[in-house]
């Protein structure tokens, strides 16, 4: 994304500054106070919580995305997942800075603004992929398999750098939004560690042969951790 595309939607919104765990405020069309979010900085998780109280998760958001609108956006006469008993909510799971658009204006810029409404395009595309990606990986494939390309689609790489995973992506936060227990993930890593394709340089992971991580997601059914 272009930095003064980025830089004019900010000055459409109101910037807002919190620590980590906070809930985004879904409020309902209707409410004078609805809003839409540009996240500037940090990482906004999708969660719902079980009967039992346990965590699910299904999307990352990381910094220049558009989040929050989904319930917005539900076609009038049908329930969103707000509506309809299903306990759905966006939490910073990092600190975060934020620019809070009114629902209103937001529309507005759908309607005049040919860059943002391919942004809000582009936006849907993305969400629907990796919620896609996510729940193909959950339901058809085997653990390492589902860690291998998590691990690559949260990686950031800076020029001339190997991506790394951001210090925020724990054992404990792979394994809540992989489904299984913070141990199963941590033997893998050290597996991974062994045979040289990831590297820890300080609080951060390095993918040091990324190559070999899609190999393994792509070849090798019987990896043993």
């Amino acid at each position: 994304m272009e930095h003064n595309f980025w830089e004019m939607l900010k000055k459409h919104g109101t910037r807002l500054e919190v620590e980590k765990g906070y809930y985004l405020k879904l409020l309902a069309p209707e409410d004078p106070a609805a809003c839409v979010y540009l996240l500037d900085e940090g990482i906004c998780s999708l969660n719902s919580m079980t009967r039992r109280g346990d965590e699910n998760i299904y999307l990352y958001f990381h910094a220049k995305r558009l989040v929050g609108f989904n319930h917005l956006m539900t076609t009038p006469g049908r329930k969103s997942v707000f509506q309809s008993g299903f306990n759905v909510s966006i939490v910073t799971k990092t600190s975060c800075v934020l620019y809070q658009i009114n629902y209103n204006h937001f529309l507005h810029l759908i309607q005049t603004n040919k860059a943002f409404n391919l942004f809000f395009i582009q936006t849907l595309a993305d969400n629907y992929s990796e919620a896609l990606h996510h729940f193909h990986y959950m339901h058809e494939e085997l653990l390492v398999t589902a860690l291998c390309q998590l691990l690559l689609s949260v990686s950031r790489r800076e020029p001339g750098q190997k991506p790394t995973v951001p210090k925020f992506y724990t054992y404990e936060e792979l394994a809540r939004y992989l489904g299984c227990h913070p141990v199963t993930v941590s033997r893998i890593m050290a597996k991974l560690k062994q045979l040289g394709y990831l590297k820890k340089s300080g609080r951060e992971l390095v993918i040091e042969q990324e190559d070999k991580l899609i190999n393994l997601m792509e070849s090798d059914p019987d990896f043993k951790y």
